[in-house]
C-alpha cells in the first residue's frame, strides 16, 4: 500500500535555514519551488507521505524550523477526480458544453 501524500508548509526565520533543511530531505517541492516571504518568516510547500515528514521531523536539524500539515494532497486529488464524469464527451461528435472555446 501506497501512503497519500500531503502538502507540508515549512516555515523558516531565513532562507538559509530553509535551504538548509531542504538539502537532501528528498521530498517533493512541487512544480515551482518557491520560497515566499510572509511577514519575518520564509514559507515554502514541500509534497510527502507522513512517515516522511516524521523521519525529517526526527533525523533533520529543525532549529528554528516549524512543519504544518496543512491537508492530504491525495485525498484532495481523489475528491477531484470524483467530479470528474467518466464518459468520453467526444464519442457522439456532440459540441461539449461549459464555458471553453467551442471549435
Amino acid at each position: 500500500m501506497v501512503d497519500d501524500v500531503h502538502r507540508i508548509e515549512l516555515r523558516a526565520k531565513s532562507i538559509e535555514q530553509l535551504r538548509s533543511f531542504l538539502d537532501g530531505a528528498d521530498v517533493d517541492l512541487g512544480c515551482r519551488p518557491v520560497a515566499r516571504k510572509v511577514g519575518g518568516e520564509y514559507v515554502a510547500e514541500i509534497y510527502a507521505p507522513l512517515p516522511t515528514v516524521e523521519r525529517l521531523r526526527s533525523t533533520r536539524s529543525a532549529a528554528g524550523i516549524t512543519i504544518k500539515v496543512v491537508e492530504n494532497a491525495s485525498e484532495v486529488g481523489r475528491a477531484r477526480q470524483a467530479e470528474v464524469g467518466s464518459g468520453n464527451r467526444f464519442a457522439a461528435r456532440i459540441t461539449p458544453r461549459g464555458l471553453g472555446i467551442k471549435e
